[in-house]
């Protein structure tokens, strides 16, 4: 049973454009932020009309980023270690 009964809010694909930088250029790291920053605020939107305070959603956005991240240096460890146990297996 939901304590707030609100119909949900359904966000639809969002666009984002590609970078316009090659990857080693310094500020690329900030065309991303741009690119991602008005889908992320849809994403913020669509958590309060649905009942969520922009706090909550905000707390989750990060939460949810640093899962992410974590789980991708994770994978990344795991990559090279698998690797490195190939390269003694050969």
């Amino acid at each position: 049973m939901l304590l707030n009964p609100r119909s949900a809010f359904a966000l639809g694909m969002v666009d984002i454009p590609p970078p316009p930088v090659l990857p080693d250029d310094e500020n690329r790291h900030l065309h991303c932020q741009m690119a991602v920053e008005l889908p992320i605020q849809d994403v913020i939107e669509a958590a309060v009309a649905a009942g969520w305070s922009e706090a909550e959603a905000l707390a989750a956005i990060i939460e949810v980023a640093d899962n992410l991240m974590l789980a991708n240096v994770n994978n990344a460890e795991l990559d090279a270690l698998l690797k490195a146990m190939k390269r003694k297996l050969e």
